[in-house]
Formats: C-alpha cells, structure tokens, sequence
C-alpha cells in the first residue's frame, strides 16, 4: 500500500473554494474509483498539502484516468497548481484510526473515567 502526498500552493482568497474542490473529489475518488481516502491539512507557510491511501501508482492512474473520464466527475477537473507529488510505501502503520483515538484528541466530548488510563491534557 502507497500514501501519496500532494502539495498546492492556494491563495488565502482561494481557500474555501479549493477545500470544497478538494472534498468533492476526494469523496468521488474513495466512492467511485475504489480510492484509500484522503486528508487535508494546512502547513505552517499556508501550502494546503493531503495525503492519499492508493494500493498502488497504476491504481492511482486508472482511478484518475476514469475519474477524467466519467460524466459525474470529469467536470470537476483535479486540482490545479499541484507543488509536489511523494509517493511513500507502507512499510508499517500503527496510525490510530479516528474513533479511536483518546479523549485528549476529541475535546467536545466529556472524558470517561477509567482507574487504569492516565489522561493528559495539552
């Protein structure tokens, strides 16, 4: 299994608009084309960077090619003003899913007291 990580240089204006293009086809490429998900994030100097699960780069290309090809999609067109692409090999994931994760990192919900867990807040 691949990450890919995807790296756009938006213009603060431009942000909204891109994170909703992102959203829209990220969801088409995981609900259509068997894609892994995705994520997107803001770095420090305002780059808007994500990263993709794909099993492999061929996967990833057919996804994208049939992504271009399909009436729902092609409009859409994949985002413009791609920085820098990385694809990284799996080699181990211990990455905590989601739901998963401890309290510290769900902040609106209460914490469940539990003898046996240390609870840290940042």
């Amino acid at each position: 299994m691949y990450a890919v990580l995807y790296r756009w240089q938006v213009a603060a204006k431009d942000e909204v608009a891109f994170r909703q293009h992102w959203m829209q086809i990220s969801k088409d490429l995981r609900d259509l084309f068997d894609g892994g998900g995705s994520r997107l994030h803001r770095a420090e100097n305002g780059d808007m960077v994500a990263y993709a699960r794909w099993p492999s780069r061929e996967c990833r290309d057919l996804a994208f090619a049939q992504f271009t090809a399909h009436p729902k999609t092609a409009p859409l067109r994949l985002p413009p003003n791609l920085k820098e692409e990385i694809w990284l090999e799996i080699t181990d994931d211990i990455l905590t899913p989601e739901l998963d994760l401890p309290p510290v990192f769900h902040p609106d919900k209460p914490v469940v007291s539990n003898s046996n867990v240390v609870i840290l807040s940042c």
